[in-house]
């Protein structure tokens, strides 16, 4: 007799989607092939577990008509709870006003009480299962989507079988994406080969001599990192006598040689590296580890920093997606810096030699910036903490601007001025991650901020690529960078103002200012895009744009968000004049859709950021058609950016599938109704 069905059982869920959109989160039309398999050219690996006819079922089960219905039914669910929090935390409130949990209206939640498996402070995110939590603080752009309130039910079903599964949610859906198991890590234990056998792993020398050579003169950090002239004279060494030098050295040689493999993996055409590429990167990054276990890289000894700085680097690089494991990487590096000392200045110290002082100067520049880079990127706490460290940047001779005393740091005054910005938006990051900062704090750093920018010389401010044609790519990309972070940070101070919607002449300060860096980033998106095609001003060096991949996931979440309290106003007239340079937003949308679409076969946040933009323009097109049958011809007047939507076609977009906006009472619960 078959053992009894527990009574608390989910019926299984049939498996709609082909094997292929499956395993990569992708939204299948459920086609025979579908359209993503017949994109990639590969028809016959379009493979279904459910027959057809269930397919067409499930495709047909729910009419559009209840989409309207559901829609107007959360929103109205969470007005009403969004009312009752704000009465329930009113310190002005009369206590007879506020409603008591025993008369909380029937359909609606007591305010005071948090989700099953859902906390929030307003604006980060905590996700609990009996398995694992998930923190995402309020500066990811994950945070901003799930803010969205009409992406809720849009979104959700890209990754219905995913988290049926229990392989990813809707909520970490690519923050968690990590490398393939089997790879080695640092953080894991690895059974590490002897000394003998990785040096027989090291190419001939012709070989090394060319990466090296691509190392010093194509990684912007490798002034920061290494004296060029001590490391030869140390190379120089190591081919006469390769068994006489420390295996920690071996790693630091290694880890050089990763980054040039994986600056080829990066350029192989088209974002579409080659197995020659892969398997050469993969191999220096699995020895460069081997010899920080074999050097006890606990223990710091002389290059083990470096080492450590250079293989964090190539691991941050390597993965498309975020991934949390570099932000905990990055905690063992800078602990162990700090272990070394570092985060003091040397001149604490008369016995540390001037070239000494400067390398470790350096060396705390570049952990700080990467450590800011990485906690922003995952939404999570930084590392170091500014008041237990007093190290100065290098030394920078505002005369001549070279640095002292070694001129061979020359190509770091980029790096310092960059680190300026740096400064001020990881004091920025810290003020406002976990409450919104006071009027007179933000005062204050809005000055910082000003004071920085304006230290930043001419030659390096940014300016448009028109009169920029005689100028090195290279500068150019510097310019654009710093501009990039001068938004961000701009973003960052002003972010709590503009997604609370706070009421007042700072909203809408807030409001304009944060717009306005979005879209400053987003068009530095797009100009950077189009000049990295074939022919453009910055194709050689196409390559180190993907540094920027989570400001412009970023930028773009804070404009869906603007236009979504549009599509969340409804009709009233008030609210289509209320978003600052809408016709900017829904252009800058339409770009950055296409340039996601362009990486959403290799990485699922781009997949994300596509949906995004095409379900936010998809009701937006859907509301002023509202309109335009309502005869609303003085709302219509209020809609220019109508015009850019023309030629938008949202069909062939985005597949208009019954199910896909279909909610039902689980969804309800998973949205917090």
């Amino acid at each position: 007799m078959p053992p009894p069905v527990p009574h608390n059982r989910r019926r299984d869920k049939t498996v709609l989607s082909c094997s292929f959109c499956r395993g990569r989160k992708l939204r299948c039309d459920r086609l025979s092939p579908c359209g993503a398999c017949a994109r990639r050219g590969k028809p016959e690996e379009c493979i279904y577990s459910s027959p057809e006819q269930d397919r067409k079922n499930a495709i047909d089960y729910r009419p559009h008509a209840r989409n309207q219905h559901v829609r107007q039914r959360i929103t109205r669910l969470e007005t009403l709870v969004t009312e009752m929090r704000d009465l329930a935390q009113s310190p002005h409130q009369p206590p007879g006003n506020v409603t008591s949990l025993h008369e909380t209206p029937r359909g609606s939640i007591p305010p005071a009480i948090p989700l099953e498996g859902h906390a929030t402070d307003n604006m980060s995110k905590l996700s609990l299962t009996d398995d694992e939590a998930v923190y995402i603080g309020s500066s990811h752009w994950i945070t901003i989507l799930e803010d969205i309130r009409l992406l809720k039910d849009e979104l959700s079903d890209d990754y219905s079988d995913g988290a049926q599964t229990g392989e990813s949610t809707p909520f970490d859906a690519g923050l968690m994406r990590g490398p393939p198991q089997a790879r080695v890590s640092l953080l894991a234990s690895a059974t590490c080969p002897s000394r003998e056998q990785i040096l027989a792993m090291i190419p001939p020398r012709k070989v090394v001599d060319r990466l090296v050579s691509q190392f010093f003169n194509s990684f912007d950090f490798a002034p920061a990192i290494l004296n060029r002239s001590k490391f030869f004279g140390e190379y120089e060494r190591f081919w006469s006598n390769p068994s006489a030098v420390p295996i920690m050295w071996v790693g630091l040689l290694f880890s050089v040689m990763t980054i040039p493999a994986l600056l080829h993996q990066q350029d192989a055409g088209a974002g579409v590296p080659t197995t020659e590429s892969i398997d050469m990167m993969e191999t220096y990054r699995t020895l460069t580890i081997y010899c920080l276990i074999a050097g006890d890289y606990l223990h710091p000894t002389r290059y083990t920093l470096e080492t450590l700085i250079l293989h964090f680097a190539v691991d941050q690089n390597v993965n498309v997606d975020t991934n949390v494991g570099n932000w905990i990487l990055i905690g063992v590096v800078i602990r162990i810096a700090l272990r070394m000392g570092l985060h003091r200045d040397p001149s604490h110290w008369p016995n540390i030699q001037p070239a000494q002082a400067e390398l470790r100067r350096t060396l705390w520049m570049v952990l700080y910036q990467m450590d800011f880079f990485t906690s922003t990127e995952v939404g999570l706490p930084r590392i170091i903490k500014d008041s237990q460290c007093d190290t100065d940047p290098p030394t920078l001779n505002d005369d001549t601007n070279t640095l002292q005393p070694v001129t061979d740091h020359v190509p770091l005054v980029h790096l310092i001025y960059r680190h300026t910005i740096i400064k001020v938006a990881a004091e920025i990051y810290d003020a406002t991650e976990a409450a919104k900062p006071s009027s007179d704090t933000i005062t204050v750093l809005a000055a910082k901020l000003d004071a920085a920018v304006n230290k930043i010389p001419g030659w390096l401010r940014y300016k448009s690529l028109e009169a920029s044609i005689t100028d090195n790519p290279v500068t150019i990309l510097h310019r654009i960078v710093l501009d990039v972070l001068i938004h961000k940070a701009i973003y960052l101070l002003y972010r709590r103002s503009f997604i609370n919607e706070s009421t007042g002449e700072e909203s809408t300060i807030s409001n304009e200012l944060c717009i306005e860096s979005a879209l400053a980033i987003l068009d530095h998106h797009r100009r950077m895009g189009e000049e990295t095609e074939p022919g453009g001003l910055m194709f050689a060096i196409r390559w180190k744009v993907v540094a920027l991949s989570h400001e412009f996931l970023q930028a773009t979440m804070i404009l869906c968000f603007a236009l979504s309290r549009l599509n969340e106003g409804g009709l009233k007239k008030e609210h289509w004049a209320s978003v600052h340079r809408r016709d900017d937003i829904i252009q800058a949308l339409t770009n950055a859709k296409a340039l996601w679409n362009r990486s959403a076969d290799h990485s699922i946040e781009a997949q994300r950021a596509a949906s995004a933009i095409t379900a936010v323009l998809k009701q937006y097109s859907h509301t002023a058609n509202m309109l335009h049958l309502t005869g609303s011809d003085e709302n219509l007047s209020q809609l220019p950016g109508l015009a850019s939507l023309g030629t938008f076609d949202f069909g062939q977009n985005m597949a208009l599938d019954p199910s896909l906006f279909a909610v039902d009472d689980d969804d309800m619960m998973a949205f917090g109704i």
